[in-house]
């Protein structure tokens, strides 16, 4: 559902078009032909000139966000674009109590937070792009 700016956006633009169709109608039952042509080609030349700014923006902001990947391989990789409250791994593990808080906030270290890429590779490693608050790697811990 659209809310605040966007609801407002949406309605001018609803407007403007009705008003622009409604203009257009009236020029062509006054059959004023040439001026009803001359504004409609501008109005289309306007409308294509915004939707091409409109794409270059998404495609623009859409590259810059797949530079930011997160990965995990290797047996028992845990990797998290964000935080982790707590990341368990290997076997026999008996860990109780709730997770540990992290603290929201952007990662000093480049990780996604930043723009940067984060990746768990190898046995049990864990990685995250904030902060992790607890990370239980090995076997038979308790």
């Amino acid at each position: 559902m659209l809310t605040g700016w966007r609801r407002g956006v949406l309605w001018t633009v609803a407007t403007t078009a009705g008003l622009i169709v409604v203009g257009l109608t009236l020029l062509l039952w006054l059959n004023d032909l040439g001026t009803a042509g001359t504004v409609a080609g501008f109005v289309a030349d306007t409308a294509a000139i915004i939707m091409v700014v409109l794409t270059v923006r998404a495609l623009l902001l859409q590259s810059g966000q797949q530079q930011n990947h997160t990965t995990a391989s290797g047996p028992g990789a845990v990797a998290a674009g964000r935080s982790i409250g707590r990341a368990v791994t290997g076997d026999g593990n008996q860990v109780s109590g709730p997770a540990p808080a992290v603290a929201p906030g952007g990662s000093a270290l480049g990780g996604s937070a930043l723009g940067g890429a984060v990746e768990a590779s190898g046995s049990k490693s864990v990685a995250a792009g904030d902060s992790i608050g607890e990370a239980v790697t090995g076997d038979n811990n308790t």
